[in-house]
């Protein structure tokens, strides 16, 4: 398991850039799985798909260990380093991003990661079986091609390509300017209560799905309180009709 640099500004950048070259890499990875489908090749493509979902997944590591301010990176270094090579994690956090825009609406935010964990789960599982021989204890055979169907497949595929799409917005901010992605984390850290928003989404989790999915679907503008005041202005004003 590789460990972070320990001097906080290397670490800062380490993460940011890993962050754009896991973008990087899932798009890459998902144009091999797209391939793989065009020659009917299931359990591969699959297996590529999962594996660019697992990138996608690394990247929001990224961007959640960044958004912690200092003490807070410092203790959740451990669970970093080990969720970076853990297959299942990876797939949980990409999971979170579809999950926090599909249909139907979760009816809790713990049945949302209860449901982000299975899922993840079988995708993990499928993606191995899409890799690789092996056999039972009764002497069966399990091959690739008898356990990854073509739907399956598919849906593997187009899956990846609607959290590349969730996530086009923060993959071209910590690949075209991350000293400029770094600088905005910074006022955000220092415009928000984050004291007072860990709270809230401990006393409120359902309340905090509800006002995020709103938020990340467009539905409604992001709670000051979230974003504070500064990012909601300049959100604000990027949303605005510009005057002929």
């Amino acid at each position: 398991m590789a460990k972070l640099p320990t001097d906080p500004q290397l670490m800062e950048r380490t993460v940011v850039d890993l962050a754009a070259a896991a973008f990087k890499n899932a798009r890459s990875l998902h144009t091999s799985a797209q391939a793989l489908l065009d020659v009917q090749q299931w359990p591969s493509a699959f297996a590529f798909a999962e594996l660019a979902l697992e990138e996608i997944g690394k990247a929001a590591l990224c961007t959640m260990m960044l958004a912690m301010p200092p003490a807070g990176r410092e203790a959740f270094r451990p669970d970093f380093e080990r969720a970076c090579s853990h297959h299942q994690t990876k797939a949980e956090l990409a999971h979170l991003i579809l999950g926090m825009v599909a249909d139907p609406v979760p009816a809790s935010l713990q049945q949302l990661l209860d449901d982000v964990a299975a899922e993840a789960h079988r995708t993990n599982a499928v993606k191995f079986r899409g890799l690789y021989t092996d056999y039972t204890d009764t002497g069966a055979l399990l091959l690739p091609d008898d356990t990854v169907s073509e739907s399956e497949a598919r849906w593997m595929v187009t899956t990846v390509t609607t959290a590349l799409d969730q996530s086009s917005s923060t993959e071209a901010a910590v690949a075209d300017d991350p000293d400029a992605y770094l600088d905005l984390v910074r006022q955000w850290q220092n415009d928000v209560d984050l004291d007072a928003l860990s709270a809230d989404v401990t006393n409120n989790p359902d309340q905090f799905l509800t006002q995020m999915r709103a938020f990340i679907r467009d539905d409604v503008p992001p709670p000051t309180h979230m974003l504070g005041t500064r990012l909601s202005a300049r959100l604000t004003e990027a949303d605005a009709p510009t005057k002929s």
